[in-house]
């Protein structure tokens, strides 16, 4: 990893349970995350953050994303919501209960305000990546009205890349940033709803985004997994939907419960998870299709801004 540049560092955030609860205390929380940047080159780099999946961080996902950025001319933000939170050896249902998607919002935004103010980034070209949950936490970072509750500045993710996230919440306000996203998915995929994905694409096209809206034929979820070995996940939540209205309230559209606290969390989730499960199995021949993408995605967000349509140099 000679060409790659590696630190861990701690990051200040927030640990909003649900989107109203941010901005009601002024405590912040030390972020836990995994700074990559390339070794070769000088900066200041374009940037990423890359929101971890519900796996957790691992070598062969987000650590190995982390040094395909760098080594292609980024530097990388790895987040670690769980670990931040205590949760990073909990079993997958735990970390879905207690770590929110208002508190990986909260992470995700806390990485771009910390990328943003070092003088060695490049503030205008700072993306942002996510994997299954993460995934569904970078198409959420897409919209203005979420940026601006966690923002106070004009800072905004130039581009965002989704992988395999799973469809739940949709928002009443859909106006985005106007920033590029690429979401995608796998056509054998059980854990994300087909239609339900379509109306999420129309969403940020219609609040002003350019959507790629791919999923891969005969392609599992995590095809940039270790799993050499198709593996059986028996928590399904391809019926789980939410919505999120202007005021930042998140409900269930089930039940049409609102979701303010654990208790209700918990209803939600109980109401709606299945144990038809889903498979995973990887898949290299789409992991190049995907790389592809993703260069091409993040190298286009913010080009504009910066003046210029040319990818950062790779390490030599």
């Amino acid at each position: 990893m000679d060409d790659v540049s590696y630190e861990r560092v701690q990051v200040p955030t927030a640990n909003p349970f649900v989107l109203t609860d941010y901005g009601q205390t002024h405590t912040t929380t030390p972020m836990a995350a995994e700074f990559y940047t390339p070794a070769t080159l000088p900066p200041p780099y374009p940037a990423v953050v890359v929101s971890e999946g519900l796996g957790g961080v691992k070598n062969a996902r987000e650590r190995r994303y982390g040094r395909f950025l760098a080594q292609h001319g980024y530097a990388a933000l790895v987040v670690d919501s769980f670990k931040t939170r205590g949760f990073e050896n909990a079993a997958h249902p735990i970390r879905a209960i207690n770590v929110t998607e208002s508190m990986m919002l909260a992470d995700a935004f806390a990485g771009l305000r910390w990328l943003a103010e070092r003088p060695d980034i490049d503030a205008g070209r700072i993306s942002n990546i996510g994997f299954s949950y993460g995934g569904m936490i970078c198409v959420l970072t897409a919209y203005e009205q979420l940026r601006r509750l966690f923002v106070p500045t004009h800072d905004k993710f130039a581009a965002h890349v989704s992988y395999y996230g799973p469809t739940v919440p949709r928002l009443e306000d859909y106006a985005t940033t106007g920033a590029p996203v690429a979401i995608l998915n796998g056509e054998l995929d059980n854990n994300f709803h087909p239609k339900r994905l379509d109306m999420i694409a129309q969403d940020l096209k219609n609040g002003g985004s350019e959507v790629e809206n791919i999923v891969f034929p005969d392609t599992y979820h995590q095809w940039d997994s270790d799993d050499v070995v198709r593996r059986f996940d028996r928590f399904n939540i391809r019926d789980l939907g939410t919505w999120i209205d202007p005021e930042q309230t998140i409900i269930d559209e089930k039940s049409g419960r609102k979701i303010t606290n654990f208790a209700t969390r918990l209803m939600m989730i109980a109401g709606s998870v299945s144990l038809k499960g889903f498979h995973l199995l990887r898949d290299e021949a789409v992991m190049r299709k995907t790389d592809e993408i993703l260069l091409r995605t993040i190298a286009a967000g913010g080009a504009q801004d910066s003046g210029t349509l040319d990818p950062p140099a790779r390490c030599a």
